[in-house]
Order: structure tokens, then sequence, then C-alpha cells
């Protein structure tokens, strides 16, 4: 099993850049629980931290091109694969050498945004038949359902994992969540829990299911 967690990090110059509030804490609870399973994992972990789990392998990234490119190296390996990183969809379309500095850049600094690759649609496009693959949605409100529907359509996923962090307390570094698993077979909603609870409904939830190329995961 092949397992995301974290959030990327896109530089602006040495100093800053741009990211997200995810901890990484969701992405290392699924992995947790598929290694209690008797699962090989290997972790994609975006500036993530927390403690690590002997017997997990851990690869430490920091942005979205690395993320990609890890993936990429340890995809046609896996069976299974969780995309649970908020990976970023733009990154700054140059990173200062220096840090930036207010005297230098006057009253306002303008960033061009260039889009990053869409890790998980270029993975889709190239599994071999039997793999599972995995999506989240982090969602903020109405339509968070509607969008992991076309998520899952669009990227041609057995699952998404939708959840509305606009709640008080779940989603982005807190440790609890609320999850729609969202499959060809409808939606299963997973109530508010721990994040290793949630991860447990995910992995019977998605494991359950066959993959896209009808091969069924045992």
């Amino acid at each position: 099993m092949l397992v995301t967690a974290g959030g990327t990090r896109e530089p602006i110059d040495p100093v800053r850049y741009i990211g997200n509030r995810s901890s990484g804490r969701m992405g290392f609870a699924l992995a947790e629980a598929a290694h209690r399973r008797g699962a090989t994992v290997t972790v994609v972990a975006a500036n993530v931290s927390l403690p690590r789990t002997a017997g997990i392998d851990y690869v430490d990234v920091v942005s979205a091109a690395e993320l990609a490119e890890a993936c990429d190296r340890r995809f046609d390996a896996c069976d299974v694969l969780i995309m649970a990183a908020a990976v970023a969809d733009y990154r700054p379309e140059t990173a200062h050498g220096g840090k930036l500095k207010k005297d230098q850049t006057g009253e306002e600094l303008n960033l061009r945004l260039v889009r990053t690759t869409d890790v998980l649609s270029s993975l889709a496009d190239r599994r071999r038949p039997g793999q599972l693959l995995v999506g989240f949605a982090a969602e903020h409100g109405a339509g968070a359902l509607d969008y992991g529907r076309g998520k899952l359509e669009r990227k041609k996923l057995d699952a998404v994992v939708v959840n509305d962090v606009s709640g008080a307390g779940v989603g982005f570094d807190a440790t609890d969540n609320e999850v729609w698993i969202v499959t060809a077979d409808g939606e299963h909603h997973v109530p508010r829990a721990s994040k290793d609870a949630v991860a447990a409904s995910i992995l019977d939830t998605v494991l359950s299911q066959s993959s896209s190329t009808d091969t069924k995961v045992r």
C-alpha cells in the first residue's frame, strides 16, 4: 500500500512558502491501520512532524513536484494507492533565490502562480489491472458530496473520501474527522470519530470494492 500524507509547501523564497493546514494525521492513521492488518506500507510524507511507526517505510518530501516524483517511482509496485495528502494546485512560477525584503518589493508583492502536476490523475492514467486508487477531497461547506462524486468519475478512481473541513474540530490539524466515502455503489457516511477509527472505516469500505479493472482486492 502506498499512502500520501501531509501538505506540500511551494517556495516563494528560502523563508516563505504557499502551503496548507494539513497535519498528516489522517494519512498516518491510514498507514498505521493498514500496517496492523499486515500490509506492507510506504508513506510519502509531505512536511509531517508526527511520530513514526516501526515497520512502515517513510519517504519525506516538501513540494508537490517532490511528492509526484516519489509516487511515480513507487506506484507500479503498489496494490493500493491512498492519496490523503493535501497537494498544492498552484505554485509560484519563480522561487526567489534570496529572502524578499519589504524595502525591495514596495507596498505590493505580486506572485504569478502556475498549476502543479495533477499527481493522482497522472498515476490513474497508467494504472495496471488490479490496482485500487483512492482519492481525498477536503471541501468547505455546501456541495462537498457533489464534488466528490465528480472527482470519482473525472479521475477514474475506486473511491473518494470527502471531508467537510468547515465543521469545528474535524479535518485539518484536528484529532477527529468525519467523512463520506464515495464509490460507484453510493456513499457511506462515517460519523465523527478519532482519525484512527475513521481510518479503520475507510479501509473496511474501500478494500471491499472492486477496482475499476474489476479485480478484487483481498
